[in-house]
């Protein structure tokens, strides 16, 4: 195994306790991290392929600004595993080396980036073009619900995750209200579709929102959560992130406003034009008067 079970809890920052709450083997981990190990190629292949096929290319089908993907280590697997074991102990209870890619949804992630999160209508769009959302067709038990002649579909419903207070209005006409969740930190839209035989993570969110999102995970989660100050911070981060996505959307519809209807900003200091060329002629007519150092002084005095 890459690390002895004692340093693998200490690093991943898991208790004895939750260990043997998961209820799970520790030779039976190393033996899916061995596996797991053994078909990273090939998840970097379904990675590639996807992108090249879905996303590569097609910006304006896509409305993505940028993107990002990254594959799961096989420790990040294994530290997922028990956590997920602990959590929901009944979903899970049935992992093994044998099926567990039937259980975890996010072997291979995908981040698409928008500029303006009205943007996402045109991914979703585009998303909806390539895979099939069909509700009979949505994973409820990992074992008995996994296709595995069947691609190229939604197998969960797209979810929002959005800040209490966030305005939902884009989301309405495209997801139902009971996938769109009001949390009190996390701002993102979320798809497990399934791809070639596995499935794939898409989260969407803006630039905006994954510059919080990067600072938060690289702090704050997942081993510092209860940590008042630094959640506090964090969640003082995440009301400027949604403040910015506010106002880039606000600063795009701007531009449709007639110039005729807009009034510039004016200083609140009137300046004069003619101040230049004034000081110019006081200058030309008092030259001749000044003789010594101290009627220099005495004219600057008198102005």
């Amino acid at each position: 195994m890459f690390l002895e079970k004692e340093k693998f809890l200490e690093k991943y920052a898991l208790t004895e306790a939750q260990f043997e709450a998961a209820e799970l083997d520790w030779e039976e981990l190393c033996a899916i991290a061995e596996d797991y190990t053994g078909r990273l190629e090939h998840f970097y292949e379904v990675r590639d392929m996807f992108v090249r096929e879905i996303i590569e290319n097609q910006e304006e089908k896509t409305g993505l600004h940028s993107y990002r993907t990254r594959i799961k280590t096989a420790e990040h697997l294994i530290e997922k595993i028990i956590r997920r074991r602990v959590e929901n102990y009944l979903k899970y209870w049935k992992l093994n080396r044998e099926n567990y890619l039937k259980f975890v949804t996010d072997i291979i992630g995908f981040r698409g980036l928008l500029l303006y999160r009205e943007d996402w209508v045109v991914f979703h769009k585009h998303l909806l073009s390539c895979f099939e959302n069909r509700p009979e067709w949505y994973v409820h038990d990992c074992l008995r619900d996994f296709e595995q002649d069947r691609d190229y579909y939604m197998a969960e419903a797209p979810k929002v995750h959005m800040r209490s207070g966030d305005f939902g209005d884009i989301y309405a006409d495209w997801i139902s209200s009971d996938n769109i969740y009001s949390q009190k930190y996390y701002r993102s839209v979320h798809y497990i579709i399934k791809y070639r035989g596995i499935y794939l993570e898409l989260q969407v969110r803006t630039l905006f929102e994954e510059g919080w999102g990067e600072i938060d995970h690289h702090i704050l989660y997942p081993y510092k959560k209860k940590d008042p100050m630094l959640t506090e911070f964090s969640e003082l981060l995440n009301r400027l992130a949604g403040m910015g996505d506010e106002m880039a959307s606000f600063y795009r519809r701007l531009q449709h406003v007639p110039d005729e209807q807009f009034e510039g900003k004016r200083s609140m200091v009137e300046v004069r034009r003619d101040y230049g060329s004034r000081i110019k002629q006081v200058a030309e007519l008092e030259m001749d008067k000044i003789q010594t150092a101290q009627d220099a002084i005495l004219s600057v005095i008198s102005r």
